[in-house]
């Protein structure tokens, strides 16, 4: 349901309560909505305020005009409600049209921002070519070189000659993003929001196919040595190499996060982080702690982990702290807490990355993990 829907929903409740002389809490219970608009509404509704609406109605026929929506409804009892409902369906139509207007446009005269929607990421990304042109990438948008050309959510190369084996690209995906890749040795990535990665254009002959994540996130579907002459792929991750012979696996690594997370699905991969290394096979994780020099792994549901590709978050027994900075990412926000002892706080859940940031915290909060939040502009704060 879109805030559009919740407006006139709540209109619609209120006027039957109102008509019928009822208590509501709908006005209450409506968490979307600021104090200061609850405040706005609540008085809006008073008897004092109505009474002035039907006095500023009498200008207007309100009978023939209710009469002809009656008639197009074909409900003719609602001819018989009291004139105060309908002023008060009236008045709070008007509200619900001025809430949105007030919520969502830019209030320059004051010079103030006022709180916008924030929607989930979309497809995009920046492109860096080799001569350092930046080509923004969207599904709106259309990219093509001699090399490379861009379809949708995903940029393919093209197998090319000798002497462009070393020039390089990178592509960058910004905070609020995801975007797909294909290398022009087959080798097929997604990247998750706030990711960047480097990549020549083409891959010599007879040598490693290397590339590099310089931070953020990757699911990768690696083209197998065995259509490559055996030549093998590596990529590099903050001093971590993952030795791949032809596999999928997942690879985490950003820079707001002390551990890189390497987790197979297929194949088979050798990790190799300064003095240490370990081989993974298919559903094991590496973890490497680059701040101690630890490398363990462990057995995992490699689904939970590259559930993000699929369109979900997924998160058991997560602490909030690890799930806001999912979410920041993928919303483009600054999320803090009202206390520390509220990122420790444990939570499980399976989230589609298609609802809002409303929807999703409003989910963590009827587990009762959180008591509230508060959004002001591009901020969020976790109560």
């Amino acid at each position: 349901m879109t805030i559009y829907d919740r407006i006139f929903a709540l209109a619609n409740k209120l006027a039957k309560a109102l008509s019928n002389g009822e208590e509501t809490d709908a006005l209450k219970e409506a968490d979307y909505l600021s104090q200061e608009t609850k405040t706005r509404i609540q008085e809006s509704l008073s008897k004092p305020a109505l009474e002035e609406q039907l006095g500023k109605l009498k200008e207007i026929d309100v009978e023939n005009d209710w009469a002809k929506v009656v008639e197009r409804l074909q409900k003719p009892t609602r001819s018989l409600m009291p004139k105060l409902y309908k002023a008060a369906a009236i008045a709070l139509l008007l509200f619900s049209l001025s809430y949105l207007t007030y919520n969502h446009i830019q209030k320059s005269e004051q010079g103030v921002s006022v709180q916008v929607a924030i929607e989930p990421g979309t497809d995009k990304a920046l492109l860096i070519l080799e001569d350092g042109t930046q080509v923004a990438l969207s599904p709106e948008t259309t990219f093509k070189n001699k090399v490379a050309q861009s379809k949708e959510d995903r940029l393919e190369y093209n197998y090319v000659n000798a002497p462009l084996y070393t020039a390089v690209n990178y592509l960058v995906v910004p905070r609020g993003g995801q975007y797909q890749l294909k290398l022009a040795d087959g080798t097929e990535i997604w990247l998750n929001a706030d990711t960047k990665i480097k990549y020549p254009i083409a891959f010599q002959p007879g040598e490693t196919r290397t590339v590099e994540l310089l931070y953020g996130e990757a699911y990768l579907m690696v083209s197998p040595s065995s259509k490559h002459q055996g030549d093998a792929f590596k990529i590099i991750a903050k001093g971590q190499e993952v030795n791949v012979i032809g596999t999928i696996f997942n690879l985490k690594a950003y820079n707001d996060e002390e551990k890189i997370y390497t987790t197979l699905v297929e194949g088979k991969v050798h990790i190799a982080a300064k003095d240490k290394s370990v081989e993974l096979h298919p559903g094991e994780q590496s973890v490497w702690d680059h701040s101690t020099n630890q490398l363990s792994k462990s057995s995992v549901d490699v689904n939970h982990h590259t559930a993000w590709i699929r369109g979900y978050f997924y998160f058991e027994d997560k602490p909030l702290k690890e799930i806001m900075q999912v979410l920041s990412r993928w919303y483009d926000v600054h999320i803090s807490f009202d206390s520390p002892e509220l990122q420790n706080v444990k939570f499980s859940g399976l989230l589609s990355k298609e609802q809002t940031i409303e929807e999703i915290l409003n989910g963590i909060k009827n587990t009762n993990s959180i008591s509230a939040y508060e959004i002001k502009n591009k901020s969020i704060t976790i109560k």
